[in-house]
């Protein structure tokens, strides 16, 4: 799989996704444009890609590893000063302070603290390579809105589950959550 990643073959199935999204009209499913159809389609691709290609380096973390769950900020429940999350810019990151508990940041990191992992609720995809810089984590999960951000760490699984239009970090959250509680 490294290698098909290495050669960009999920890149050369462009013209393969462009067909499939006028073929089946998904810009009017999606509410999309032409373009941002395709390019829905194209990342689900390199996601895609980097997931199978990290799976088992991911699940082979040996047991109290160092894990990581890097959220977007914007999935905050307030944006505004109700949001009592302390922001550290030191790392850079948000600092939950469970201040509501319909809040899907709060329930992550409830959640994922629970099962070992550090969490950093970040303002941005440029606040990564300091955050992994810091610490030598084994696992790494990243959610939220994809922008090549998470390509470009090699070894990491850039998780991200699309439905029919690119989901807001809010419905990512809602979903793993549901699954994470499941499991």
């Amino acid at each position: 799989m490294k290698t098909t990643y290495e050669a960009r073959l999920h890149k050369r199935f462009g013209d393969i996704a462009r067909t499939l999204v006028k073929k089946f009209r998904i810009q009017e499913f999606t509410g999309l444009n032409l373009n941002e159809a395709i390019s829905l389609l194209e990342d689900f691709l390199e996601i895609q890609a980097l997931n199978v290609m990290n799976r088992e380096k991911f699940n082979g973390a040996k047991e109290g590893g160092r894990k990581v769950l890097l959220l977007p900020h914007c999935s905050r429940k307030y944006m505004d000063n109700r949001c009592k999350a302390i922001f550290d810019p030191s790392i850079p990151t948000y600092i939950c302070q469970h201040c509501s508990p319909d809040c899907l940041i709060n329930q992550a990191v409830t959640l994922a603290e629970e099962r070992g992992y550090d969490v950093y609720v970040i303002p941005g995809g440029s606040c990564v390579p300091k955050i992994l810089a810091s610490k030598r984590y084994e696992a790494v999960v990243g959610g939220g809105v994809w922008n090549g951000a998470y390509a470009r760490l090699s070894g990491y699984e850039a998780v991200w589950n699309p439905g029919s239009r690119p989901p807001t970090p809010k419905e990512w959250l809602r979903e793993h959550l549901v699954r994470c509680q499941g499991s």
